[in-house]
C-alpha cells in the first residue's frame, strides 16, 4: 500500500462556540497547557511519519500561518513542509479539504482536526496509519463515551460499529450532526467519531458526489455516510482522554486536565 506521506489540517472554521475569545485570537492558537491546540495536531502527523502538512485557513487567521512557519527552525517540526492553503467562506469541513485536491495528487493523505487535542500517553497517530496500510481503508478515529463525558463533546459524530480486533471497529453507521453537546444516558457506552482519519484518495470522488446535494454548509458527515454505505470504513479506538476544545466546556476540562497530571508529577 501506498505511504502516508500528506495531512490535511483545517484551521478555517469560525470558531462560533469558542467566542468572544476566537473574535480577537484564533481558536486553533489557544494553549492548552503551554502548546497551542494546533501544535498538537502537527505533532502527531509527525509521529504519523507525514512529511507535508496543507493546513487550510483564512485571511484573518494569518497568526497560525506565522506560528507554525517559525515553528520549523526547531525539532522534530524540521522535518516537515507546511503548505497554506485558503477557505474565503467557511462553507464546511468537506470544502475545506476539497481545496487541497491538487496538493493530495491521487495519494493517501491524514486529517487531523484540531479542536479535538489528544492527551493519552497509550495513543499513537502511527498506529492508525499502519492500519491503513495493512488494509488500504478508510480509518476513522473513535472514542468510547460514557455518562462522565456526557456535555463534553459537541452533538456529532456517533457511530454503531462491531468490534474486529482489539482496538479495531466495523463503523456501520454514522449519524447525521444536532445542536447542542452529546449526552450520554447513566449505563450507556456510546462511540462517537473525534476528528483523526486516514483517508483513501478516492474521498474526493465522494466529494463531487455529494456536493450536488447540499444546500448549506458542506461538511464530511454526509461525504463518510457515503462512504460508510458504499464501501464500509474501519474505526480506531483512540484511548481516553481526549478533549473537544471547540467549546468552552471541553476547553475547561482539557487544560485541568494537564494541570492535574502537572501537580501529581510533583
Amino acid at each position: 500500500m501506498s505511504e502516508v506521506r500528506k495531512a490535511i489540517i483545517p484551521a478555517a472554521g469560525k470558531g462560533t462556540r469558542m467566542r468572544p475569545v476566537s473574535q480577537v485570537l484564533p481558536k486553533e492558537l489557544l494553549p492548552i497547557g503551554t502548546r497551542p491546540m494546533i501544535q498538537f495536531a502537527v505533532e502527531e502527523a509527525i509521529e504519523g511519519n507525514v512529511k507535508e502538512i496543507a493546513v487550510v485557513i483564512n485571511e484573518r487567521k494569518e497568526l497560525i500561518r506565522d506560528y507554525l512557519k517559525q515553528l520549523t527552525s526547531d525539532e522534530p517540526f524540521d522535518r516537515v513542509c507546511f503548505h497554506f492553503f485558503y477557505q474565503k467562506e467557511a462553507k464546511g469541513l468537506a470544502d475545506a479539504i476539497d481545496h487541497c485536491r491538487e496538493f493530495v495528487q491521487g495519494e493517501p493523505f491524514a486529517l487531523l482536526l484540531p479542536d479535538n487535542v489528544i492527551l493519552s500517553s497509550d495513543y499513537r497517530f502511527s498506529s492508525m496509519v499502519e492500519l491503513y496500510r495493512q488494509t488500504g481503508r478508510d480509518v476513522v478515529g473513535v472514542i468510547e463515551l460514557d455518562a462522565e463525558q456526557s456535555g463534553l463533546y459537541g452533538n456529532a459524530g456517533r457511530i454503531d460499529s462491531e468490534s474486529l480486533k482489539s482496538g479495531v471497529l466495523e463503523i456501520k453507521r454514522l449519524y447525521g450532526k444536532s445542536k447542542g453537546t452529546l449526552r450520554v444516558a447513566p449505563g450507556e457506552k456510546i462511540r462517537r467519531t473525534c476528528g483523526r482519519y486516514v483517508c483513501h484518495p478516492d474521498l474526493f470522488d465522494y466529494i463531487d458526489l455529494i456536493r450536488p446535494q447540499v444546500r448549506e454548509e458542506f461538511d464530511e458527515v454526509p461525504v463518510y455516510q457515503e462512504i460508510i454505505r458504499q464501501k464500509g470504513a474501519l474505526g480506531y479506538l483512540i484511548p481516553a482522554p481526549l478533549f473537544d476544545t471547540g467549546n468552552p466546556t471541553g476547553y475547561l476540562a482539557a487544560s485541568a486536565y494537564l494541570y492535574e497530571i502537572r501537580d501529581s508529577s510533583g
